[in-house]
Order: structure tokens, then C-alpha cells, then sequence
């Protein structure tokens, strides 16, 4: 934005066309404009960029000028939102409708142009320039007096100008070592920084010299003011309303008003352009309910009850059992007054909350909770600050609207279930205490009295009417007497005969209660999709980010949440415009009750039969919207788990490459380990031959004379006579005999490893087979070629100290239990038998066909049982290339059936050991497994011995 020091030069268009000027413009318009143009001016060449100024700090000058004297314009409390960080928070500011329609004036003077944006929620909003046009405005009309105060405004605008005639509070000064510099940046520049701090909810102002104040933008005015609970009669059982009065008090809303310091209201020329008599107000919305929601209330209001009602709070007592209780202050007493204990209930609300001295606030609520979700609050205004129930100000009714809609919003906060407020957070973003609702205000005469037209006159009255109703869009004349108001956030029927159309003025709040609603359930859903989209987004480019990856998954995961919420919202909401079509009245006619067509004029003007049909199209689209963000869920959910799914992969594959730089380096090192294996091998082979040689050739032999060996003679002269008087044969005679040496070693070498290393392994699991685990222990314990005689109390035969049996060997043994269930894994080992030959003639055939047959490693056998229930799972064996497993499995069955394991009444024979038994004696050799840390340890963990 423009600064002070950039301003445009204002004598440079004085040489230019004369302005015609408008007599309707009040120095007000022109400060404001003024105003403006010092952030927000056209461009003076096309290489500067468009600087506009937003409407939200725009606002919160124009209040700080009204309260130091600068714009005589009034204000009054309007909830506005705020983007931070992609979502929006509304909060009550104290806007300026004048200020809102002298902007309108000038825009429709081609003085100021607007640009219309949209916030990260989606949110509309407008910033605003001043044109060319405008500053040739200013140039001619604005006086130098005032620009100097604008400009002292602007750069001390927390100082007090001596000038002002107001009596102004003085504002919250910060000194800049307790500023913190985090907040919303609404307005920067060389004249003054606005930014909003969203903890403390507060605008704060910083000068150009660096002081910063808290504007008072967000301090709502409060008013003194008595109110009566109040239901229209066709919400109740009988149709008779029996609800207290609080009349009587408002003789101390007056003593309040005249003392000084009752109210807040900081300006001091408040006006009145318009006053109501005899005000009824009716606040009304919808929240997700249904009948068991009722019922519940009801019962927790102590509808059927002797003492109904009583104190409530939201507040959970997170210790019932401890003595004491303490909770935050302000209660909500509630008093039954009519219930239907699956229907409705209607009630009376009162408020118990600290005010500010001085300050007298009697707010007691009319309350009806449908089971539909309609919720309408009702009360009758009986006096405002010192004015009565017959003089009631528009501005005060202002103010006093904040009160009402905050505090209905907590009273149903303390009666709604933990359900619904999850519901209510989804939907309205955390924010739901500051939600919308729509304000109905019925009154037996307003004043001025003029045509319904007249009140849209762009001036004081329309901009006084704006304050409680909103941007009017519609104004109509019922009969001669009554006058229908309709604005964006409320409606107002004024007249002596607005009080008898309650049916259908509940049934349009119905209506419209729902309908906003719908409006921001529509703004919902654009924020759902937006999530989507940007998870959607990130997922085809996640190698970017890869850590922002675990928050948009919890995105998606709260996306999924919330559809699943807001698709129960909206089924809730069609169903209740379903049955409020039941219930929407038909159009009087003059011979029901209606001799003046008021009815008929206001059921024709409300348009409730189409306005109901407009709201089920639009739940219709929204639920075609919800359809479409589940397929796009599923979308975003099945990228996430593509996306899992290659990160997977790429993990994979890096450990995969890592896997293979570790076995290369292995294979390197297993070659560096083999040519060192081969050069002690060479060296074992050269020592072991020349020793051989040696020990044949030395003095032992050679070195044998006729006196010592004389039948020996013969074999020297032959080795000496033909090998050694040659130069060098002998030496070749040694290296031959050293290549020989090699290649047997070699070859045996290799003979083992293939014997080692070429095995196979087969798994026998078909259908698990009933077993005795007592003989299947001692079976495992019985050497292989002793078999246990299926008959009971049988003996085995003794063994001979030489005879050589095959014993198994057990390796391991472990048990692990799944649930109740024990599963036992016992691994043994066992020779492999090798072929057996009558002759050698077969013999050398059979070595000729596959000679690894007689060398074939030992076998290997797991057994796996369930030793609870007595089932056999599996049988893997693992044995040598030329081992039969399928044979050895036979013939292992074939033990176990001849053992009694598959006879479940079989009870195996008791084995004694002998005295001289030991874990090293020779005659246990047959049975010492290795994993065993002690002797006759049992093979199942839970055995007892």
C-alpha cells in the first residue's frame, strides 16, 4: 500500500478539469475518502502495482476516527469474520453502517472502486480504492484544517486530539517490548501496521514512531436492559402461554441508566432515527436433534419429575467422587413450562452471569426445543437503559442482540448432548458459539410511521434498521397499518396486528433458521473439498515434502471424519424439512380470523411453500456435493495407499541395493578368503607331500646300504640309477607328486561341500492328525532301530554294549503358546541310510549310477504338535538330494503307528533308567540333545519327569 511519503502530489491536479461538485457531500464523506486514499490509490504509471485497502481495517480506523471526533458517524455491533491460517473466526466488531453506505455513496460516483476477493475458507471479501476522480475531489472540497487532523489521526491516532469535544476513554497503550510481533497483518505501511492477535482477540494499532495501542474495535457496548420470557402461543400444548413477568423490575433499568457509568457506549451523539414499541424478539435456529435427543432432555431436565428443572452447565466433573466441586461462573436455571416427552418441551431460561457495576441485565429466555432441531428463543423487551417497553431505540436493541445471541448460544451449549457439540464444532470450524441466527422482532408501532418504502432512504433510518436486521432486500406494506421489514439477518413486523400472523412468522423463522444452515453447510463442504484436493495434490509430488506427509494424513483421516458427520447433519436436515412441510399453515382467508387480508398479504409476501421447496433442492444438491467428496475420499485414500505402497517399493529397493553393496563386499571378501583358503591349501599339500616323500626317501630308504638292507639294495640303485643321476628328473618327480597331493585334496574338499550343501527340504501338513502326547514324548526319546511294542507293559529288548544302534540326535526343541494353546517344535537329526549291496558287483554299479548316495548327509526331521489339544500339525524333513523324503516320512509314520502316537488310549511303557546312568555315561549316548543345560532334561517344556 501507499505510504504517507508516496502520497499523490495534490497540487499536481490542480491544473487539470474543473469537478462538478455535488452538494450531498458531507465532510464526513470526504474525511472518509480521504481517509482512503492515504493506503489505497490508482497507480500513477503501469509499473506500479494496484494497493488496495480491505474492508475489515478500514473498519477498524473508521470506528477509531468516530471515537476521537474525526467522523460523525454511529455504530454498532456486527459479527465479522476472520481468516487465520486458513480458517475463519467470527467475532463481534464495532462497525460503522454509515460508514458502509458513505462508501456506497462514493462508489456509486465512480470515487472509490471496489475489488471483490475470497479469503482460504471461501469467505467474500471486499478492499477498496480511491480513483483518480476521487482525488480531484479532494483537491477542491476538503479542507486543509481537516486534512491536518486526518494526518495527525494517522500518525498518533492512540492520542486524544484536543480538539475533539468528546470525552474519549484512553486507550490500552503497549510499549513495543510487550508487543509480539505474531498476528494477522491486516495493514502495513509507512503511516500505521493493524494486525489481530487470535488469542486474545484483540486489533492492535502500531505508529509510526513504534508506540502500539489495542484498539477498542472489539469491546462491545453493554446497556442496561429488563427482558420477559416469551413463546409465541402456537408453540405451546394448550395454546396458553404461562410464563413469568419481569415488569416489575424495571424501575432499577432506570436507576441504573442515570447514574453515571452505566453504559459503555462511547458515543456520546448517539441519535435515534427510528423507535419501537412494545418489542418481541424471537431468535431462532437449527441444531441436529431427534426424538431420543428429546426424550433424553427431557429426562435430564426432570420433565416427570416433582421439582422440574433446576441449575445446569456444560462442565463435565472430571472427579465424582471427590467432596467439593468448583466450575467456572455462570449457570443456566431452567423452569418447565409446557413438554411432550418425545416431542418438545418449552421452558424458561435465566442467565446467572457477573455483569460490569452499574450495569443492570434481567435476561430471561422463552425457550422452545423441537424434536425436528428447531430452537427458538423468545423474550419481551420491557425497558432499555431509561427508556420503557413504548420507547424502544433501535441502537440499544443493538446492543442488546450481541447479549442475546451469545447467551443463547450457551444456554443450549449447557443442555445439548456431547454428540451434538461435536456436531455443531464440525460444522461451524470450533467456532459454533459465535454462530449465526436469525432474529425475529415483532412490534405494535414504530415511529416515524411512514410507507414501507420510505425506510430504504439511504440514510439514517435505513442504516439504523441495518443494524439489527442486516442489508434490507425487501420492504413491504401489510394493510394499512403493518409494515414487514426483511433484512439479511433478521425481519421486523410493525404494527398493531403483528402479533396475531404468529404462526406464520414462526413457521418463516423455521424456515430461514434452516436456511442458514444450509448456507454455511455449503461453505462447509468447499472447505472439505479444498482439503481434499491439496491431499490430492501432494500425493502426486510427495518426494518434495516427505515430511509434511504424516499431517496430511491426519487431514485425510479428520476429512473422513467430518463426511461422516456432515452426512449425518444433512440427513438429519432433510428429514426435518420433511415434517416442517406438515406443519406450514395455509394461507388465511378473510373468513378465518382475517377481515383485514393482513394474513393473506403477509403469507403471499414470506413465501413460504416456495422458500421451503427452494431449501429441499438445495439439500438435494448438497447430498449429490457429499457423493461426489466420498468418491473423492476413496480417490485420496487409495493414492494414499499407492503412495504407501511405492514409498514401500523405493524402501525396498534401497535396502534391496544395500543388501547388494553388503553381498558384493561379502563375495570379495569370500574370494580374498578363498585365494587365501587355496594358498594355505598349496602349503598344507607341498609340506604334507615332501614329508611323505621325505619320510620314503630319506636315510631310510636312499640312505640303506647292503650291511643294513641288503634285500633293499636293488630298489636304491634303481631309484638312484634311473631318477636322481638325471639333473632335475627328481625334482619333477617331487612337484608331480605335489600336484597329486592338491587334486585328492581338492576333490575331497569339494566331495564334502556338495554332500553338505545339496539338500532339500519337503513340509508334510495335510489335515492335522489326533496324537498321544505322552507317546509321542517317548517316542522321540527312543533310539531309531528300537521301536516301543504296542503291547501294554511290553519291555524293550536290552541292549548289547556292541551293538551299534542309530540314535536321533535332537537339536533344538521350543514351545510357544497361542492363547491357551501350547505348540511344541522338536528338530532332530538322524544318518541317512545309505543303499545296502550283496555283491560288489552291485556295488560299483550303484557307485557308478549316483555315488552321493553313500555319502548323503545326515537327515534332519522338525516335528510340530499341539500338545494341548493332541494334534500333529506338521512334518518337515530335510535331508540330502538323494534321499527319498517321502520314503523317510513313510517309514516315519510307520515308527510312530508301531509306537502307539496315533492311539489316543495308549498308555507307553515306563522306561527305567539305570543307577549307574549319567549324562556321559556310554550307555545314554543314544539320547543327549544339545540344547539341553541339564540331564534328562524333558522334550516337552510342561513334561514333568
Amino acid at each position: 500500500m501507499l505510504g504517507m511519503g508516496s502520497r499523490l502530489d495534490l497540487e499536481a491536479l490542480s491544473s487539470s478539469s474543473s469537478l462538478q461538485v455535488d452538494p450531498k457531500w458531507t465532510p464526513s464523506h470526504l474525511r472518509l475518502l480521504y481517509l482512503l486514499s492515504r493506503f489505497a490509490q490508482y497507480p500513477k504509471s503501469t509499473d506500479e502495482e494496484e494497493k488496495w485497502l480491505r474492508s475489515l481495517p478500514l473498519q477498524v480506523m473508521v470506528f477509531e476516527a468516530i471515537v476521537h471526533g474525526l467522523l460523525s458517524f454511529d455504530y454498532s455491533p456486527v459479527c465479522t469474520g476472520i481468516v487465520k491460517d486458513g480458517q475463519s473466526r467470527r467475532l463481534w466488531l464495532n462497525v460503522s453502517h454509515d460508514a458502509r453506505a458513505a462508501i456506497d455513496d462514493l462508489r456509486e460516483h465512480e470515487l472509490v472502486q471496489a475489488l471483490k476477493t475470497c479469503s482460504e475458507d471461501f469467505q467474500p471479501s471486499t478492499a477498496f480504492q480511491v480513483t483518480e476522480k476521487g482525488m480531484k475531489l479532494l483537491l477542491t472540497l476538503l479542507p486543509t484544517r481537516d486534512k491536518e487532523r486526518l494526518d495527525e489521526f494517522l500518525a498518533s491516532p492512540g492520542e486524544t486530539n484536543t480538539t475533539v469535544s468528546v470525552s474519549v476513554q484512553s486507550p490500552r497503550v503497549l510499549t513495543s517490548s510487550v508487543t509480539s510481533p505474531s498476528g494477522l497483518v491486516l495493514v502495513d505501511n509507512a503511516l500505521l501496521r493493524i494486525t489481530y492477535d487470535p488469542d486474545k482477540g484483540h486489533f492492535r494499532i502500531r505508529r509510526g514512531d513504534g508506540s502500539v495501542y489495542i484498539s477498542r474495535v472489539t469491546d462491545i457496548e453493554e446497556v442496561s436492559y429488563v427482558s420477559s420470557p416469551y413463546l409465541p402461543s402456537c408453540l405451546m400444548k394448550n395454546g396458553t402461554a404461562n410464563f413469568s413477568s419481569n415488569a416489575w423490575q424495571v424501575d432499577k433499568c432506570r436507576k441504573a441508566a442515570a447514574n453515571v457509568g452505566s453504559s459503555s457506549i462511547q458515543d456520546a451523539d448517539l441519535s435515534f432515527a427510528i423507535v419501537l414499541e412494545n418489542v418481541r424478539l424471537m431468535v431462532g435456529e437449527w441444531i441436529p436433534f431427534g426424538p431420543n435427543q428429546i426424550v433424553l432432555l427431557n429426562d435430564r431436565l426432570g420433565a416427570l419429575e416433582r421439582c422440574q428443572g433446576g441449575l445446569f452447565t456444560s462442565e463435565l466433573d472430571e472427579d465424582p467422587t471427590s467432596t467439593s466441586l468448583s466450575i467456572p461462573s455462570g449457570l443456566t436455571k431452567i423452569a418447565i413450562v409446557d413438554f411432550e416427552f418425545d416431542s418438545f418441551t418449552n421452558f424458561e431460561a435465566d442467565i446467572y452471569q457477573p455483569i460490569d457495576d452499574g450495569i443492570i441485565q434481567i435476561e430471561s429466555f422463552g425457550m422452545h426445543l423441537n424434536g425436528d432441531g428447531s430452537i427458538m428463543y423468545g423474550m419481551e423487551i420491557d425497558a432499555t437503559m431509561d427508556r420503557s417497553a413504548d420507547f424502544l431505540c433501535v441502537d440499544h436493541l443493538a446492543r442488546l442482540l450481541v447479549d442475546v445471541d451469545l447467551d443463547s448460544s450457551k444456554i443450549i451449549n449447557d443442555l445439548l448432548s456431547p454428540h451434538q457439540r461435536a456436531l455443531m464444532d464440525m460444522l461451524f470450524m470450533g467456532d459454533a458459539r459465535s454462530r449465526n441466527k436469525f432474529a425475529l422482532l415483532t412490534a405494535s408501532g414504530i415511529s416515524p410511521k411512514l410507507p414501507a418504502r420510505a425506510y430504504l432512504d439511504r440514510g439514517e433510518k435505513e442504516n439504523e434498521l441495518k443494524q439489527v436486521l442486516g442489508e434490507l432486500h425487501s420492504v413491504h406494506d401489510i394493510g394499512l397499518d403493518d409494515k414487514l421489514l426483511v433484512g439479511h439477518d433478521g425481519m421486523l413486523l410493525a404494527g398493531p396486528n403483528a402479533n396475531k400472523h404468529e404462526p406464520l412468522l414462526v413457521a418463516h423463522l423455521a424456515l430461514l433458521s434452516r436456511e442458514l444452515v444450509v448456507r454455511f453447510f455449503f461453505k462447509r463442504t468447499f472447505i472439505l473439498g479444498d482439503v481434499l484436493a491439496r491431499a490430492r495434490n501432494y500425493m502426486t509430488s510427495y518426494e518434495m515434502n516427505p515430511e509434511a506427509m504424516d499431517d496430511m494424513r491426519d487431514k485425510v483421516s479428520r476429512c473422513a471424519h467430518d463426511l461422516v458427520l456432515l452426512e449425518e447433519i444433512l440427513e438429519l436436515l432433510r428429514e426435518s424439512l420433511h415434517d416442517l412441510a406438515l406443519t406450514i399453515p395455509p394461507r388465511p382467508t378473510p373468513a378465518n380470523d382475517d377481515s383485514t387480508g393482513g394474513g393473506a398479504a403477509l403469507y403471499d409476501h414470506l413465501q413460504l411453500r416456495k422458500t421451503h421447496k427452494d431449501l429441499e433442492l438445495r439439500c438435494k444438491d448438497l447430498a449429490k456435493l457429499l457423493r461426489g467428496f466420498r468418491a473423492k475420499l476413496k480417490q485420496v485414500q487409495s493414492q494414499n495407499g499407492t503412495m504407501a505402497k511405492t514409498m514401500l517399493e523405493g524402501l525396498v529397493l534401497g535396502v534391496e541395493r544395500n543388501v547388494g553393496v553388503l553381498a558384493e563386499a561379502t563375495r570379495a571378501n569370500q574370494r580374498s578368503l578363498t585365494g587365501s583358503f587355496d594358498v594355505l591349501l598349496f602349503l598344507f599339500a607341498g609340506i604334507l607331500a615332501f614329508e611323505v616323500m621325505d619320510r620314503i626317501t630319506d636315510g631310510h630308504l636312499l640312505g640303506a646300504d647292503e650291511a643294513t638292507a641288503p634285500s633293499l639294495q636293488w630298489i636304491k640303485d634303481m631309484i638312484v640309477e634311473n631318477f636322481i643321476d638325471y639333473p632335475a628328473l627328481w625334482f619333477v618327480m617331487d612337484c608331480t607328486w605335489l600336484i597329486i597331493v592338491v587334486v585328492i585334496l581338492r576333490a575331497g574338499i569339494r566331495i564334502a561341500y556338495r554332500r553338505l550343501a545339496r539338500t532339500q527340504r519337503m513340509v508334510f501338513a495335510d489335515s492335522p492328525r489326533r496324537i498321544n502326547v505322552a507317546a509321542v514324548e517317548q517316542f522321540i526319546r527312543t533310539p531309531i532301530d528300537e521301536v516301543a511294542s504296542p503291547v501294554p507293559g511290553a519291555v524293550p529288548a536290552t541292549r548289547g554294549l556292541c551293538t551299534r544302534h542309530r540314535n536321533r540326535v535332537i537339536e533344538s526343541r521350543k514351545a510357544s503358546v497361542r492363547g491357551s494353546i501350547r505348540v511344541v517344535k522338536v528338530l532332530w537329526r538322524e544318518p541317512a541310510n545309505p543303499p545296502k549291496c550283496q555283491t560288489w558287483m552291485e556295488f560299483f554299479v550303484r557307485v557308478r549310477q549316483n555315488w552321493e548316495q553313500f555319502i548323503a548327509p545326515p537327515v534332519r526331521t522338525q516335528l510340530t504338535y499341539d500338545a494341548t489339544n493332541g494334534f500333529l500339525i506338521d512334518v518337515i524333513i530335510h535331508a540330502g538330494l538323494a534321499t527319498n523324503c517321502i520314503e523317510v516320512h513313510e517309514q516315519l509314520v510307520r515308527q510312530m503307528e508301531s509306537a502307539g502316537c496315533f492311539d489316543e488310549h495308549f498308555t507307553p511303557p515306563t522306561v527305567t533308567k539305570p543307577e549307574n546312568s549319567a549324562p556321559n555315561s556310554p550307555a545314554r549316548h543314544w539320547f543327549l540333545p544339545r540344547t539341553l543345560p541339564r540331564w534328562n532334561a524333558p522334550v516337552h517344556p510342561t513334561q514333568e519327569t
